[in-house]
């Protein structure tokens, strides 16, 4: 996670950080503001394990999880926008199939 940032002028504000919560998803901004919603509501960030979910860079006023291949945008999360069906879906497919071949769900 980036560190320090210049403030930007666009509509939504910049993330500090954020934090998974009893079963919620929390991102902080840098003028203050939190934001909750359910983590089922992402069921790619839902079905990651810890450690996929915790890898994450911040650019502004959105997050990049590199292994999960994934992006979300403060408007989404602002807006109370729920993940699209397509990802939801693969995560969904790709859980099962980790299911199926034994593969370990935790790390």
């Amino acid at each position: 996670m980036k560190e320090s940032m210049e403030p930007n002028d666009l509509l939504y504000p910049d993330v500090l950080r954020i934090r998974f919560v009893d079963g919620n998803m929390v991102w902080d901004f840098l003028d203050g503001r939190s934001c909750s919603v359910p983590l089922a509501w992402y069921p790619t960030l839902m079905l990651a394990t810890p450690s996929e979910r915790a890898d994450y860079h911040i650019t502004h006023y959105a997050a990049h999880w590199p292994d999960l291949d994934y992006d979300l945008g403060a408007n989404a999360i602002i807006c109370g926008h729920k993940e699209a069906a397509f990802f939801s879906r693969r995560a969904w497919e790709k859980y099962n199939a980790k299911l199926s071949s034994g593969e370990s769900l935790a790390a």
